[in-house]
């Protein structure tokens, strides 16, 4: 938004974080470029449905029979009843959860969707908007935008940030509701004038899975660092001595986001260095949930100070502590189109990053080719390892003076792709 130069803009969201929840834009004073913001409470239609049947519970309670007081025909009774019970419990089960997951469909937000068209048709008409853009996930602000483009004869762009069919972090809702989903992609990218996606992975698997579709009506759009959000990031104090190398990652650990590479590879390195005075040291900044204990595998690192664990914090303080370290480091799987969007603050303060990924996934691909920064697959402990070493050293770092590609992921050069497209659909007959 700071850097879309080319008209007024009218952003269509959700009402208030309440407190209890993390606001993703705490760091941001809004509006950032004179947009301006509708607002849009969702219609919750599931809360209502448990509302309604508590206060039908209520009106037609009654008082409880009297139960029989022969405890053997009690026993027989839910002996020979239990499978039926079962099997009627797992029926009733099934379709609270259908009716839930359609409740919430596509995704969480779903019951914003209803409501946000009706107001999206207002902000249209009020303010002789040309063009809509709508960007997912959630894929709600997707539908949204679609059924507001199509009531107003409006073009349409659909921004892609994740895969919305083919994620590897889906959770599935049943086979029909999947389906729908399914269906649901392919009626929006249809009718869209253009549509963007973030990596170049997802745009081959556009293009290969609509082939009836033209080719340039998908365009590569990537995730990218504003760097006006960057100017005032000053470096907390260092929480190690000053001949360690402080390696530092903020963010979730969880599942095959697993830094026991990472943490095995330290502690190989340390044995090594023990005669240098080095020390390499890790710091995690967020919450960490394995398949195993962290705390008791990796006591030896806790108890030595080569592994700091830190709770989560907020965005700014995240960036202050990750730019007190000497190296960032990205863990993740080797996901076939998803890049971690933390890739892009390391660049935006500009450090040496360590990604542990696989090499043909779309971060490995993406570090490859426009180098950035040094690429370890989660089987090359013995390669990571030495890596460390060299570093610790000082045989790389002293050495380390940015990337040569870091300006194409620089905002105000990602929106110009943008507002090119908006003008191509403008000016489509």
């Amino acid at each position: 938004m700071r850097n879309l130069a080319n008209g007024r803009c009218h952003v269509l969201t959700t009402s208030p974080q309440t407190k209890s929840s993390p606001d993703a834009l705490a760091h941001l004073h809004l509006p950032v470029n004179r947009e301006q913001i509708h607002r849009v409470k969702s219609l919750d239609i599931f809360k209502f449905l448990l509302w309604a049947r508590k206060r039908i519970r209520l009106l037609t309670s009654f008082s409880k029979r009297a139960e029989p007081t022969d405890k053997t025909v009690q026993s027989v009774l839910k002996t020979s009843n239990t499978n039926g019970e079962v099997a009627s419990r797992s029926k009733v089960q099934k379709f609270k959860d259908f009716i839930y997951d359609a409740c919430y469909f596509p995704d969480q937000a779903g019951p914003w969707i209803i409501p946000a068209v009706i107001k999206g048709i207002k902000v249209v008409k009020q303010h002789n908007i040309d063009a809509i853009f709508a960007t997912g996930s959630p894929w709600s602000g997707l539908v949204a935008g679609y059924l507001i483009s199509r009531l107003s004869s409006l073009p349409l762009i659909v921004d892609f940030r994740d895969p919305w069919m083919n994620n590897p972090f889906h959770q599935s809702k049943g086979r029909l509701l999947d389906d729908w989903s399914a269906r649901l992609e392919r009626r929006v990218v249809k009718h869209a004038s253009a549509v963007s996606l973030n990596t170049d992975p997802l745009h081959a698997e556009f293009v290969h899975r609509y082939p009836d579709e033209p080719a340039n009506k998908f365009f590569v759009m990537p995730n990218g660092f504003d760097s006006a959000e960057f100017q005032n990031i000053v470096a907390e104090p260092r929480v190690t001595v000053q001949d360690s190398l402080l390696l530092c990652h903020a963010g979730f650990l969880y599942g095959v986001r697993d830094p026991a590479v990472l943490l095995e590879a330290i502690r190989a390195a340390n044995q090594q260095l023990a005669d240098s005075g080095k020390r390499i040291v890790f710091r995690q900044i967020g919450d960490v949930n394995l398949g195993y204990d962290l705390k008791d595998r990796f006591s030896d690192l806790l108890e030595d100070g080569s592994l700091i664990l830190d709770s989560a914090r907020p965005y700014k303080e995240c960036l202050s502590a990750l730019a007190s370290a000497d190296i960032v480091v990205n863990v993740q799987p080797g996901t076939r189109t998803q890049i971690p969007s933390k890739l892009y603050d390391y660049l935006a303060i500009n450090k040496p990053i360590i990604n542990i990924t696989s090499p043909d996934g779309a971060l490995g691909t993406l570090v490859i080719d426009k180098k950035l920064g040094d690429l370890v697959s989660f089987e090359e402990k013995e390669q990571l390892t030495q890596l460390l070493k060299a570093y610790a050293l000082d045989e790389k770092l002293g050495s380390f003076s940015g990337y040569e590609n870091r300006d194409e992921f620089e905002i105000s050069h990602i929106t110009q792709t943008l507002a090119r497209r908006l003008h191509e659909c403008l000016d489509a007959p």
